[in-house]
């Protein structure tokens, strides 16, 4: 075995910037994080070959005085903390001092800078983690920093980068999020001769978003604000047409600083699930200012992740803001009128507020599954062929008639075109509604089995449903051990009276599984859901014209019937236009 002995200094710096140094995208983020940290009113950031051959950032910031430019590429070395009780309220975006030296340890690394109050500038060179002498130069105030030939003496490193317009696209990434957000900082990026992006120091939330994300998609984006103790949060979301199945278009911001992280994403995912299709997500810019105590930012090396002290409190907040905005965004609801009714062609949609429920009449107390049949001879999964069928009568002072087709699909007529329902999605849709309602007056109405259903299980997972037996009560449905191995289900809601126990029992043992942290109403949503699904409408059910009409009159004024549970599309409109493009005929 070799004896053991330090290493060289280089060689530690070299190590760690692996750390922190993944990419040429990985020095860009850095750099202008740094000249944020400074005060920079202008940052221009130039590449050559994907930022391979050369990357350079200007900034007007504060600038570092020449006695502490050598400090600078120093690990470790920092203006941001003193003591570790500073660790605990980082405000900056930087604060570990090593950024620098790391990159100065892989590259061909200079730094230029002049502080306010100084005659001249001071110039240092660093080769690969060997500084040479601080000289004087000349330049006005602020920091340029210079990075050639980044890990050309490390062909290990080197040989895992991609190509340059690869390499392209993630530096100009980092400077496209950092721009969205810092307004009153002016932005600009060249690759070679090109100018990729110019934002001006002056330019507005709105005209920033439109440079870096496109101006039809900013023009339609929702806006989402909440307030509360401890917590702002501001958002702006794009339209369903805007998803994708990656996270790509997803910018979370926290205090100004872009993260990728875990939690704050499936916060988001649940908040846009019944608002997109199920596994994506839309065009979103997230912002979160929380007081810096009251996070962790000191967890990854490249500070894309955090922990929140009070980590319940931020999730359900990003949560519950996403539905309630989402929910009454024009896009949720279709602009010819509501389910139940035709009303003039209209712009945009409105949100229309939910009818008050009350014992007379309520929906629950005649389900829609009684007056549906199974079809004659098709299944669920093979519905009839597409034949026309007799245009349904529509329900009193409603819309005007209902064509069914293949059982699943309904079609009318609308102002400017024609809308096609599918009707197990809006089956879908009006379950969840009425059975949040039922949870916002208290609970959800139970109808008891006349035969209790008596479903096997093994030892775990009855302890498993037991402990959240309280919470699936409040749902609804109550459950009692049988003995070692079954569980019996006494009652369901009753307006899914098409829920089959041993199904309903199997989606709560998966989400009881799945859901084992969370608290009551994570939970609730979750089987909501799934109980909205299962207790509806299926694709090859027959309607006959008593249950279109009940169908329709509950589906009149829901809060948000552009999607089902899952974020399926429960309507879509096809517009004169769209059907003379159809037929070639413009």
């Amino acid at each position: 075995m070799n004896p053991i002995r330090p290493l060289d200094p280089v060689l530690i710096d070299q190590i760690a910037a692996g750390e922190v140094v993944e990419r040429p995208a990985s020095v860009v983020k850095e750099l202008v994080e740094n000249a944020l940290d400074a005060g920079a009113e202008r940052i221009e950031v130039r590449l050559e070959e994907g930022g391979i051959r050369r990357i350079e950032v200007r900034d007007d910031g504060c600038g570092i005085p020449a006695d502490q430019l050598e400090l600078a590429v120093r690990s470790h070395a920092t203006s941001k903390l003193r003591t570790a009780e500073d660790l605990t309220q980082v405000a900056t975006l930087g604060f570990r001092g090593e950024a620098l030296a790391s990159i100065a340890a892989v590259s061909r690394f200079e730094i230029l800078s002049r502080a306010e109050g100084e005659s001249a500038a001071a110039r240092l060179e660093v080769r690969f983690g060997c500084p040479g002498p601080v000289r004087e130069a000349s330049g006005p105030r602020g920091t340029r920093v210079r990075v050639e030939d980044l890990f050309a003496e490390l062909p290990a490193r080197r040989k895992f980068l991609r190509r340059p317009a690869t390499e392209l696209a993630h530096g100009a990434a980092w400077v496209e999020r950092l721009a969205l957000v810092h307004r009153g900082v002016g932005f600009r990026l060249e690759h070679g001769d090109r100018v990729l992006l110019e934002v001006p120091p002056d330019a507005g939330r709105e005209e920033r978003w439109a440079r870096i994300l496109g101006r039809g998609l900013a023009e339609r984006l929702v806006e989402i604000r909440d307030r509360r103790p401890g917590l702002v949060l501001e958002a702006r979301v794009g339209p369903p047409e805007s998803a994708r199945r990656n996270a790509s278009r997803v910018h979370l911001f926290l205090n100004g600083r872009w993260v990728r992280d875990p939690r704050l994403l499936r916060a988001v995912r649940e908040g846009v699930r019944e608002f997109v299709p199920a596994g994506m997500l839309p065009a979103l810019v997230l912002e979160l200012a929380v007081p810096p105590e009251r996070i962790d930012v000191n967890v990854h090396p490249q500070k894309t992740e955090v922990r929140f002290r009070d980590e319940r409190l931020v999730i359900g907040a990003v949560i519950t803001a996403l539905r309630r905005g989402l929910s009454g965004s024009e896009w949720s609801a279709r602009g010819v009128g509501s389910i139940g009714r035709v009303e003039e062609a209209a712009p945009t949609a409105t949100r229309r507020p939910a009818p008050a429920t009350g014992s007379a009449g309520a929906p629950w107390e005649r389900p829609l599954p009684a007056a549906v049949g199974p079809p004659a001879g098709p299944t669920a999964d093979h519905p009839a062929p597409s034949q026309p069928e007799l245009p349904l009568p529509p329900p009193a002072g409603g819309p005007g008639a209902f064509l069914s087709v293949a059982r699943t699909f309904l079609l009318r007529e609308v102002p400017g075109g024609l809308e096609i329902l599918d009707q197990h999605a809006l089956h879908e849709r009006i379950n969840l509604e009425e059975l949040r309602r039922e949870i916002r007056s208290g609970a959800v109405v139970a109808q008891p089995l006349l035969v209790p259903a008596v479903v096997e299980v093994d030892r775990v997972e009855l302890d498993l449903l037991l402990a959240r037996a309280e919470d699936f009560r409040r749902l609804g449905v109550e459950l009692e051990a049988l003995g070692p191995g079954s569980i019996a289900v006494r009652s369901v809601p009753a307006r899914l009276t098409r829920l089959d126990p041993e199904g309903l029992v199997r989606d709560l043992l998966e989400i009881a599984g799945e859901q084992r942290e969370a608290g009551p109403e994570a939970l609730q949503e979750e089987v909501l859901h799934r109980m909205a699904c299962r207790g509806a409408v299926m694709a090859g059910d027959h309607l006959d014209a008593e249950a279109l009409a009940d169908l329709l009159r509950r589906g009149a004024d829901l809060p948000q019937d552009r999607t089902c549970a899952h974020g399926r599309p429960v309507r879509v409109f096809l517009s004169v236009a769209d059907l003379e493009r159809a037929f070639h005929r413009r």
